[in-house]
């Protein structure tokens, strides 16, 4: 069931857009389950949760990969943004950054430079991301003012049934973790087993017939 959930496509930076902590922390879990190495994750707002990402694998053994480093003013992003050039020469599967926006929002920045700051993290994680040929997950505060610097978005909203994730290519989460286990959706089964064709002799049954 793990590829109920969007992969992160290595050298890109995708943006996801609607996500809480807990839609994040399901993102890094599923890319380490599939990935060797460490997630590098560069916080702000407290986005990194134990919490949140014990509830999606082996406590201990997930911890173990991820790497916070948290930052509580835009001079702080940044530099844990640069920073990450030379930590990426270890073994890295991926770099996280929720977020990526906020601190430069910050009323103790002139606008201009708050504006030059954040476009020179968001244009080193793009480039990092296709140096290294790394998947980059970030969230923001203002979407629109990062989208140029993503390579894709997908977007997320909660449901009766779990996360639902859709991205830009019409991709559609087909399975729900929900505390009883998975629930599948109909598109699931049939790209599981393929789609089964009524008998050429066999009436197809109306709505209100299967409905009733």
């Amino acid at each position: 069931m793990q590829d109920a959930l969007p992969t992160l496509e290595p050298g890109e930076v995708t943006l996801l857009r609607g996500g809480d902590r807990g839609a994040v922390a399901a993102l890094v879990a599923a890319e380490l389950r599939e990935r060797d190495g460490l997630a590098r994750w560069v916080d702000a707002r407290n986005h990194a949760s134990t919490y949140a990402l014990t509830g999606h694998g082996d406590r201990r053994r997930l911890l173990d990969r991820v790497r916070v480093a948290r930052a509580f003013t835009a001079h702080q992003h940044h530099a844990l943004v640069r920073q990450l050039v030379r930590e990426v020469r270890r073994p890295t599967s991926l770099v996280v950054a929720p977020a990526v926006d906020d601190l430069y929002g910050d009323d103790d920045l002139l606008a201009a430079e708050a504006q030059r700051l954040r476009e020179a993290s968001l244009s080193t994680l793009a480039a990092l991301a296709d140096a290294r040929d790394l998947p980059v997950l970030v969230t923001a505060t203002d979407p629109d003012a990062v989208s140029e610097h993503a390579d894709r978005a997908i977007d997320v909203e909660e449901t009766r049934f779990g996360r639902r994730f859709e991205g830009e290519d019409g991709e559609t989460t087909t399975a729900y973790w929900t505390r009883g286990g998975w629930q599948t959706t109909i598109p699931y089964w049939v790209d599981l087993v393929g789609r089964v064709e009524p008998e050429p002799d066999q009436p197809v049954p109306h709505l209100e017939e299967v409905l009733g």
